[in-house]
């Protein structure tokens, strides 16, 4: 009696531990998502239209202290989102098609990235890679404004930001590893921002 009892008590404790990781929530980034996945994404998009993007994005983005850059990962989950906010703000319907476009970008990691400076044109030749283990990757798109915009320290030092966007393939990356994002500035300086890929989805 007294073994059936405790075989009951272990086979209870079992399915409760099971039950519990089972609602513990899983991250991870997905290149292609499934049916649930989107709606997931357009659910928090539409949810959150009302909160300031900067703390809508703030799960995919890595920020230094202020004035030294921030850095914003757009993995296909937070492009869904990030579009489906920006039709419920608009008061759009967010179709179907507008969702297979916003995914559309699962075969590469998508940077937004922002940088400052004391000139108007500081940012032109700003470039970027990809530290990924023993890895170098070079960007295959990138895109840097001519002139910067007044920075939220006008007329005080760095009184100018700009908003740079590169492009890495995504090809042998570990979606459960680690990659940093090394942006770089005319002179050779790196402002470097490490990207958990396991904790984002």
């Amino acid at each position: 009696m007294m073994v059936m009892k405790n075989v009951f008590a272990i086979t209870a404790v079992f399915a409760l531990e099971m039950c519990l990781f089972a609602l513990k929530p899983t991250y991870a980034i997905s290149l292609e998502l499934s049916t649930e996945q989107i709606a997931e994404a357009v659910e928090y998009g539409q949810k959150n239209k009302r909160i300031e993007i900067s703390l809508f994005s703030k799960p995919w983005t890595i920020c230094k202290e202020k004035g030294l850059g921030t850095a914003t990962l757009f993995t296909p989950f937070h492009n869904i989102a990030y579009k489906a906010r920006k039709f419920a703000v608009e008061q759009r319907e967010f179709t179907q098609k507008n969702i297979m476009q916003a995914a559309e970008i699962g075969d590469a990691f998508t940077f937004s990235v922002t940088v400052y400076g004391d000139e108007y044109d500081f940012c032109v030749h700003y470039t970027a890679k990809l530290y990924y283990k023993d890895d170098v990757i070079q960007p295959e798109f990138e895109f840097t404004p001519d002139i910067a915009e007044a920075s939220e320290f006008w007329p005080d030092s760095p009184s100018h930001s700009a908003r740079l966007v590169f492009k890495f393939p995504t090809k042998d990356i570990d979606l459960n590893g680690v990659v940093t994002l090394a942006v770089v500035a005319p002179g050779g300086e790196e402002t470097v921002f490490d990207f958990d890929l396991s904790k984002m989805k």
